[in-house]
């Protein structure tokens, strides 16, 4: 039993010294960030172009006052779920943060001292006869348990998400932002072609003829067909806006809030253990009997 519990503590302590774990570990957070910050891109994106086309309609009227009118009713849904989208994206995006923050401490020097520290004296607790007591076996395991959970409780959880995304979300999150990336640069276009003809329109004087001017916002925009393309392509975008809140809401809020109950019931086991535990009484039995028998 002295023999497992040192060998198992001697890895511990080894691997709380590689620094290609936490670098590792670090890399997966950023690229994790990374992808949140270009969902929240998308998001602010689609809401800031959405508030274009829906401000310069009424440059246009009375001219097209019925086009203007439809593309507003095509937008106004399409433009609520973005907006929810993008406060899910923010929330996604500080949690992510947070678990940075919280991966940056767990690889700071003075914990990995720390750690190293209280292995130390667990092992010696039950090899070295001098200072072999149960209470000190007791307090020392139980402190080495804590500041193992704290070493390595982030870094766990890091490789345990990034494991989560890519098997079951990668090609989820990759297919949604190509495709509302698309529809981004769709409405952009609209945007565009909607500016020139407003600046021609302003260019060909006040007194030309009003259906000659209906005329050449129709020929120019062929606006059936841009309304017919734009709104099959909001109804993909929307399911995929639906994908990446998904995403979202499991690895950045779901999982870790799970990850959370975790360490909180391994932290409440671990200042639970009794000083009578039946684990503790035999490691300390088992140094005594070992003592007896020399």
């Amino acid at each position: 039993m002295k023999i497992f519990v040192s060998l198992m503590v001697g890895l511990f302590l080894l691997a709380s010294l590689s620094l290609s774990l936490d670098e590792s570990a670090m890399l997966l957070q950023e690229e994790a960030l990374e992808r949140s910050f270009i969902a929240f891109g998308l998001a602010k994106g689609l809401n800031a172009i959405i508030s274009l086309l829906q401000g310069t309609q009424l440059y246009l009227t009375p001219v097209g006052i019925g086009i203007n009118i439809s593309i507003g009713e095509v937008l106004d849904p399409f433009n609520d779920l973005v907006e929810r989208f993008s406060w899910v994206m923010l929330l996604a995006t500080v949690s992510l943060g947070v678990q940075k923050l919280l991966l940056v401490l767990s690889t700071k020097l003075f914990l990995a001292i720390l750690l190293f520290t209280s292995g130390i004296v667990l092992v010696s607790s039950m090899w070295i006869e001098k200072i072999q007591n149960q209470k000190v076996l007791f307090y020392a395991g139980k402190v080495f348990m804590f500041l193992l959970l704290l070493r390595f409780g982030a870094i766990v959880f890091v490789y345990s998400s990034q494991m989560l995304y890519s098997s079951v979300l990668q090609d989820d999150y990759e297919n949604a932002t190509v495709v509302i990336g698309k529809t981004q640069q769709e409405l952009e276009n609209l945007e565009e072609k909607r500016t020139t003809l407003l600046q021609e329109q302003k260019s060909s004087g006040f007194f030309e003829s009003i259906s000659a001017k209906y005329e050449s916002v129709v020929e120019k925009l062929n606006i059936s067909q841009e309304l017919e393309n734009m709104q099959a392509s909001i109804e993909i975008s929307s399911k995929k806006i639906v994908s990446l809140i998904t995403i979202f809401i499991v690895q950045s809020l779901i999982f870790p809030f799970l990850y959370l109950l975790i360490m909180y019931a391994s932290f409440k086991y671990i200042f639970n253990i009794g000083f009578n535990s039946e684990k503790i009484k035999l490691l300390y039995n088992g140094q005594k009997l070992s003592k007896e028998r020399v």
